[in-house]
């Protein structure tokens, strides 16, 4: 759960060497220690995947900037 708006999904994952940052629409994000790197690339796999400048920019283009905070998409 989202410890700034209380979300409980609807999230991105973002994996950084060997960490997994989860990041909230609202634009709270924290390091899940849960998920490993290994578990991530288990679950993603999208090799042609878009590729940013910048994580600001991917998560402004993504809409995890606090844009759509409160706002949960089906």
């Amino acid at each position: 759960m989202c410890t700034a708006c209380n979300a409980r999904r609807d999230w991105l994952l973002i994996n950084h060497g060997r960490n997994v940052w989860i990041v909230c629409r609202c634009s709270n994000q924290w390091l899940e220690l849960e998920i490993s790197r290994a578990d991530f690339d288990a679950l993603i796999d999208i090799p042609d995947g878009p590729t940013y400048p910048s994580v600001e920019h991917g998560l402004a283009a993504l809409g995890f900037d606090g844009t759509f905070a409160g706002t949960y998409l089906d």
